[in-house]
């Protein structure tokens, strides 16, 4: 380490914090390509620590909560850990472009979250379940015949982002465009990078509001556009930050936990060939993948001075909540680094916890099964292709890159 970034990560260290609890660790690098495996590896370590290096690109460090019992009481108690202060730096958007319910703590919460459940109820899940099979199949169509392809940018990167472009009722033209910016925003290497992608989305919906008159009944426009939560529409950033949020939020955690269950499928030709002839053991084996690969380290900024697990934590001090040690937690899971779909109860943080558990959760499931079951009625076993070089980025999402996969 030079001297410089070791000046920094003493600079990042509150006076606060005993050097006993600091301990540096690194969700964005150095996790090599089953980054899952070494951050599960946390939860068998201190309950909580601090690390100089922050899990985002943002000054500062941050208290990393690994355990599955203090990731619960982190996540159910938001007057003392908020949401809403991490998405303060938002503000230069607008004064009133709101992340919600994501970024939104109660009572503000509810009333957003109250105006997004019915957009994802299990019925109306069931009844897209044509459409997603039907751009899977499209998908699928454009690279079956190789023999081989790149699976994270020809596949995974297209597939939830075509599903949101239908429910939104927007030109699926425009796919690549979307698929860009969600990157840029998501894994982008500068802040630059990043804030254009984000100022791209919120242009697109600004012209969206604008045009509000000539959106298609029926759509997820339509109904956030027209929807009158306490009896008022949505303000202009009300309803950008609520579509941004609609249409990242499940974009990159199922890409992301597509490419490490395909990864694993690639990996294990019994396991890929068991799921194959006994399709009614997907669901459970995508529940199972689904607490495995767990790849999410969201934030709470603390409210007050509190106490943590006899950790003293001071007023503005931000928590990393590894998600995927919590699902990985010996003290929970038996065996917690091996999948096992037999497992009795499975309740995995995958889709978070508590009051900002993934709205989104069951049409995330649903586009896995879909997923496998149409790959595996199209195409023959696949594997790993000789060439591949797997890579994964980290950060506030785990994903891989360089997955090549090959069949026939």
């Amino acid at each position: 380490m030079s001297e410089s970034a070791s000046l920094e990560m003493s600079a990042a260290i509150p006076a606060h914090v005993p050097p006993e609890l600091v301990k540096v660790f690194d969700f964005r690098t150095g996790l090599g390509d089953r980054p899952q495996e070494a951050i599960g590896k946390l939860a068998e370590g201190p309950p909580v620590f601090f690390s100089p290096v922050r899990h985002v690109h943002l000054p500062g460090g941050a208290w990393v909560v690994a355990h599955a019992d203090l990731v619960k009481e982190v996540m159910n108690d938001p007057k003392t850990f908020s949401s809403a202060e991490q998405g303060s730096f938002l503000s230069i958007f607008g004064d009133d472009f709101l992340l919600a319910p994501l970024a939104a703590d109660p009572p503000v919460h509810g009333r957003f979250r109250t105006l997004i459940n019915p957009l994802f109820t299990p019925g109306k899940m069931i009844a897209l379940s044509p459409k997603i099979k039907s751009w899977c199949n499209e998908l699928l169509d454009r690279f079956a015949a190789k023999g081989r392809c790149n699976f994270i940018n020809e596949f995974a990167d297209h597939f939830p982002t075509g599903i949101f472009i239908d429910l939104m009722g927007l030109d699926r033209a425009r796919l690549t465009e979307f698929v860009r910016w969600n990157q840029a925003f998501i894994h982008g290497e500068t802040d630059e990078e990043r804030f254009g992608g984000i100022q791209q989305v919120v242009n697109f919906f600004n012209g969206i509001y604008d045009q509000r008159d000539s959106q298609p009944e029926g759509t997820v426009a339509h109904y956030l556009l027209n929807a009158t939560p306490d009896g008022k529409r949505l303000t202009r950033g009300e309803f950008v930050g609520t579509a941004f949020l609609v249409f990242s939020a499940g974009l990159d955690t199922v890409v992301s936990t597509l490419g490490f269950i395909f990864r694993a499928l690639a990996e294990d030709q019994d396991l890929q060939a068991h799921l194959r002839a006994n399709p009614q053991d997907l669901p459970r084996h995508v529940e199972e993948m689904m607490r495995l690969f767990s790849p999410v380290t969201p934030q709470r900024v603390a409210t007050c001075d509190t106490v943590l697990a006899g950790v003293t934590i001071k007023k503005g001090d931000v928590l990393a909540l590894s998600l995927t040690a919590a699902s990985r937690d010996p003290a929970i899971f038996s065996d917690p680094m091996t999948l096992n779909a037999g497992r009795a109860t499975n309740s995995h943080f995958g889709f978070g916890y508590g009051i900002h558990r993934c709205v989104g959760a069951h049409l995330a499931r649903r586009d896995l099964v879909i997923a496998l079951e149409t790959w595996f009625a199209r195409l023959p076993p696949f594997r790993l292709a000789a060439d591949a070089k797997i890579t994964a980025s980290g950060g506030s999402v785990q994903t891989l890159d360089g997955l090549v996969l090959e069949w026939g």
